[in-house]
C-alpha cells in the first residue's frame, strides 16, 4: 500500500504555520530592531517620497502584512486639498472614517504610519 499524502487543507495549514514562522523571524529580527525614534522623526519630516533603508523595510512590512492586520487603514480626502481622515476597512463593509481629520495629507500619512505601528506592537507610545 503506497503512502497516504496530506489533504489540500492540511498542506495548506502547514505551509501556512511555515510562513508564520518565517515572517515572526523577520518581524523580530529585522523589522523591530529599526523601528526607533529616528526614523518615527524622518518619517515625519518626510512621510511620502525616499527614506533611508531603515524606514523603507519597515513600511514596506507594514504594507504588505496590513491584510493580516484587524481592518486594513487608508486615507481618504473628505474635503479637496483641505482636510484627510483616516478610515478603516473590514471585510466588505464600506470604509468607517475614524474621527480625527487632517489639515494635510502629509500629516494625515504620519498618522497612519503610527497607527499601523501601534496596530503590528511596534509603538506602545
Amino acid at each position: 500500500m503506497g503512502t497516504v499524502l496530506p489533504s489540500l487543507d492540511e498542506q495548506n495549514a502547514r505551509e501556512h504555520a511555515v510562513y508564520r514562522q518565517v515572517e515572526k523571524h523577520i518581524f523580530e529580527t529585522e523589522i523591530k530592531p529599526r523601528v526607533r525614534p529616528e526614523i518615527i522623526e524622518e518619517h515625519r519630516r518626510h512621510p511620502i517620497g525616499k527614506h533611508s533603508d531603515d524606514l523603507e523595510r519597515v513600511l514596506t512590512y507594514l504594507r504588505r502584512h496590513h491584510l493580516e492586520m484587524t481592518g486594513k487603514y487608508i486615507l481618504v480626502c473628505t474635503k479637496p486639498h483641505e482636510e484627510w481622515r483616516i478610515a478603516v476597512i473590514r471585510d466588505d463593509l464600506p470604509p468607517q472614517l475614524l474621527d480625527e481629520a487632517f489639515p494635510d495629507r502629509y500629516e494625515a500619512e504620519h498618522a497612519l504610519f503610527l497607527k499601523r505601528l501601534r496596530n503590528a506592537g511596534l509603538l506602545t507610545e
